[in-house]
């Protein structure tokens, strides 16, 4: 409990003063959102196999239901960004957290993998609703030099709730599902009743004159699109090994207990490292980052084809989901932020294809790779997505994502940092 509250109160002692307080209110309710989000994304991991033997379904039905959430936040992201741009963040975010409490208390409920999937498809859109209004907001009170920092404390905060998501799950298998999702049905109305007793942000007034056709300025952009891709492709990573490694660790003798430990500590590891990663791209840019982890990652996920114990596999696991995915996660959604204010590009767009690129990511990977799975092995789809990486490091080299030097004027920079500064550091005592 003492972690969760450090992850999402602001740090002691802050420069900040009194006038701020909304706004520190503010990034303390978007990390509480996505901290939600992300442990009701990751719930269902430890509960896979508990499904796969229950319902009698197979890899490729599981790796279905895998994809429903990722397969929502697609319709969620468009007509999220749209209500955003129209009604505001407060009611974006109060439509995703009602459909949220909805369909994550009838899930408890369902008995057929058709309506599981159907349900986990509702959540997804609720995910881009939240997402697709909190993320936009955190990005345009962030100063261009503590951009990277503070998106690494709120997707920190993400983080820690994937820690909580498989908790979640495995309380689920042991007690049953259906008092767990209803408690987390309750959670979300909660939730959305803090929501409403919030003030609705003001909009950005300092920021780049906006093109008339932010679609073509997307599309014509290598940096958007590069960045774009890095997102789908780390987010068809974490479809593929959350699809294949609980029933990997499964057939190899794992518990439910070590299977949702092994996704745990692997997040607790990524939630570590996001806040210097941020403050590693404010420095140095994104280009090395993004480049070490590729490789890394890379790496490790062959690495995973090797092991045939369930303990070994949960080491490795660990190792390839704990760090080097979040190494080219966060300067990729920087250099998306960056070249879209750049060009003149709504926020709003920024956060959609961040969702979109994940949604797709996941909605592809997780299927594929059941699906690759079940007609060759494990190792086709896990090295695969190794090659990709490799070859994805070309692109990234020549096009040297450094972000460029920060434009904030110079009172205003100084005033922001204090602010941010006590909003963007987030500090867990484990």
């Amino acid at each position: 409990m003492k972690a969760l509250v450090n992850t999402l109160r602001p740090r002691a002692g802050s420069a900040a003063g009194p006038r701020h307080a909304p706004e520190r209110g503010t990034v303390v309710l978007v990390r509480a959102l996505l901290l939600f989000e992300a442990a009701m994304y990751s719930a269902v991991t430890p509960v896979l196999p508990h499904y796969a033997h229950e319902l009698h379904a197979a890899k490729p039905a599981v790796g279905v239901l895998a994809a429903s959430y990722p397969a929502g936040i697609i319709p969620g992201s468009l007509l999220g960004a749209w209500v955003a741009t129209r009604a505001g963040v407060r009611r974006t975010t109060l439509i995703g957290l009602l459909l949220f409490a909805v369909s994550i208390a009838a899930f408890g409920f369902g008995t057929s993998i058709v309506t599981l999937d159907a349900l986990r498809f509702v959540q997804g859109i609720g995910c881009g609703f939240i997402w697709g209004g909190g993320l936009t907001w955190v990005i345009a009170v962030a100063p261009r030099a503590r951009r990277g920092a503070v998106l690494g404390s709120v997707i920190g905060a993400a983080i820690f709730g994937t820690l909580l998501g498989p908790i979640l799950g495995t309380l689920a298998v042991t007690l049953g599902t259906r008092p767990v999702f209803i408690l987390v049905g309750a959670v979300s109305i909660a939730l959305a009743a803090w929501t409403v007793r919030h003030p609705e942000p003001p909009a950005r007034a300092d920021g780049p004159e906006l093109t008339a056709t932010p679609l073509r300025a997307v599309l014509t952009n290598r940096h958007i699109l590069l960045a774009s891709w890095l997102i789908l492709l780390e987010a068809a990573t974490i479809g593929a090994t959350g699809t294949l490694l609980p029933l990997r660790l499964a057939r190899f003798g794992g518990s439910g207990v070590l299977i949702g430990a092994t996704f745990l500590v692997a997040s607790l590891i990524s939630m570590q490292v996001a806040g210097p990663v941020g403050r590693a791209v404010d420095r140095r840019g994104a280009g090395v980052l993004v480049c070490v982890g590729l490789a890394l990652t890379a790496v490790l996920l062959a690495l995973l084809t090797l092991p045939h114990s369930a303990i070994l596999l949960a080491v490795v696991s660990v190792i390839a989901l704990g760090g080097p995915l979040t190494m080219y996660t966060i300067p990729s959604i920087s250099v998306i932020t960056e070249a879209t204010e750049r060009v003149g590009i709504p926020l709003a767009v920024a956060s959609l294809m961040l969702n979109l690129a994940w949604a797709v990511g996941e909605t592809v990977g997780a299927p594929a790779a059941a699906n690759l799975s079940q007609a060759t092995s494990d190792a086709v789809p896990l090295l695969a997505l190794a090659a990709i990486m490799v070859i994805t490091l070309r692109p990234v080299i020549k096009a040297r994502l450094t972000p460029p030097a920060p434009a904030d004027p110079a009172p205003a920079s100084a005033e922001s940092e204090a602010r941010i500064g006590s909003e963007g550091t987030m500090t867990v005592h484990a």
